[in-house]
């Protein structure tokens, strides 16, 4: 005995109208025309999945390695597409920023987790083999003094006595979650400023916007990679000194990137580029020191 069908059914009558499993709109194609589901949706077997993570992989999402390709090898083209109306072939600039930024945030606080300590206990002196001078974090941070009252004066003995509590872990810990957010407030600041150096011609403020949001994505790809080779190199000392000369060129080949970027982009000459470039730079440097100012006395007053 068969009970009534509704949209979720698999089988239908020879004149039944197909539904969307998703939001119940009449299909009339393979994809829904309200919300873009497909309507095949049975549950894969094992090989079709299999089938789909490898074209996934390698063709369907195929504007991954475009994307790439264009970052790493053509400063400032992937801008110059969005501003120019070709992006689906392109990753979304901001899903691309927050992809790299994140992988970037995560090897890197692996990294730190294992090689930086903000306070080391002091050594006795004697004979070999002694303990360390392990000093209650009271007594270490006991003689932390200010004028900027009682207030600040508690929190500021209460923020050393946490560092030296855990050698920092907690710090540290505190400091790269709060950088994330931190960029996303750096990002329209350094924007805005550019777009003064660039007002004539004048571009809208989300070019500059854009143009820092792919800067910064090639950015984070190279710190990831530079923090991955000097793991490597303390990891097998024999590669120490292969990895610190790749470190060296890929920390180096940054500045030419934005260089090259900002005349793709903007089309200026390349003395003109050059100074907007040092006139940014400092800027830059200026800004991204103040937020991370910002970042580590925020972090220190959460402790």
């Amino acid at each position: 005995m068969s009970g009534a069908r509704g949209p979720g059914d698999a089988a239908l009558a020879p004149n039944e109208v197909p539904y969307c499993k998703n939001c119940g709109a009449p299909l009339s194609g393979a994809f829904c025309t309200d919300c873009g589901q497909q309507g095949d949706v049975h549950v894969p077997s094992t090989q079709e999945l299999l089938h789909e993570a490898l074209e996934g992989i390698t063709h369907s999402d195929s504007r991954l390695w475009l994307t790439l390709k264009y970052l790493v090898f053509a400063p400032g083209k992937l801008t110059t597409e969005y501003i120019a109306g070709r992006r689906v072939a392109y990753l979304p600039p901001f899903r691309l920023y927050l992809v790299t930024s994140v992988l970037f945030f995560v090897v890197a606080s692996f990294g730190t987790a294992h090689h930086v300590r903000l306070y080391q206990p002091e050594m006795q002196s004697g004979s070999p083999g002694v303990k360390l001078n392990q000093k209650s974090p009271e007594e270490v941070c006991h003689d932390l003094q200010t004028d900027l009252g009682p207030a600040v004066q508690a929190h500021l003995k209460r923020a050393c006595e946490g560092i030296v509590k855990d050698h920092g872990a907690s710090f540290l810990h505190d400091v790269f979650n709060l950088l994330p957010k931190a960029m996303f407030v750096f990002l329209p600041l350094i924007a805005f400023f550019n777009m003064l150096l660039y007002w004539r011609p004048r571009s809208h403020y989300a070019v500059h916007l854009l143009f820092f949001l792919h800067v910064h994505a090639f950015a984070f790809l190279v710190f990831t990679l530079e923090g991955l080779a000097s793991d490597a190199g303390d990891a097998w000392p024999a590669l120490a000194a292969g990895t610190r000369v790749l470190s060296a060129a890929l920390l180096l080949g940054i500045p030419w990137y934005v260089l090259l970027a900002l005349r793709r982009v903007f089309r200026r000459g390349l003395g003109a580029t050059f100074f907007k470039a040092l006139a940014l730079l400092l800027v830059y440097v200026t800004m991204l020191l103040l937020t991370m100012s910002a970042v580590l006395l925020y972090a220190a007053w959460q402790l």
